[in-house]
């Protein structure tokens, strides 16, 4: 049975509060009010636990620095903001990706990452 640190429960609450993938500095940022003198090295071996265990998923997407999000179980794809490099959950899936295999192929997964503007770099 594996018990929580203060550190890796202060993840677990920012990235609910939050509520969408963050980076780890952001969550260095965000859990250092819960949990003072929490330093980059720390969180980093938190994620890393936490992702062994299942509760957190790594989010690697290329030009991004990687991103960490509540593990839910659920499909989904992401929006980029290429301005502010924040990660953003979208819901569903548009699905239907089989169809534009060539014959014999078979996929096994798929991701969609959608760039662009989010609101706030708009504004």
């Amino acid at each position: 049975m594996h018990l929580k640190t203060q550190q890796q429960s202060s993840i677990l609450r920012v990235l609910a509060h939050l509520g969408r993938p963050v980076t780890p500095q952001e969550l260095l940022e965000a859990a250092s009010a819960d949990s003072p003198g929490l330093g980059q090295a720390t969180v980093y071996r938190a994620l890393k636990r936490l992702v062994e265990t299942g509760e957190v998923r790594k989010i690697e997407v290329a030009g991004v620095s990687p991103h960490y999000e509540m593990e839910r179980g659920n499909h989904h794809h992401f929006f980029v903001c290429e301005s502010c490099q924040k990660m953003f959950e979208l819901d569903g899936c548009p699905g239907g990706f089989r169809k534009l295999l060539p014959p014999g192929f078979t996929m096994s997964s798929h991701e969609v990452i959608i760039y662009g503007t989010c609101q706030s770099c708009a504004a």
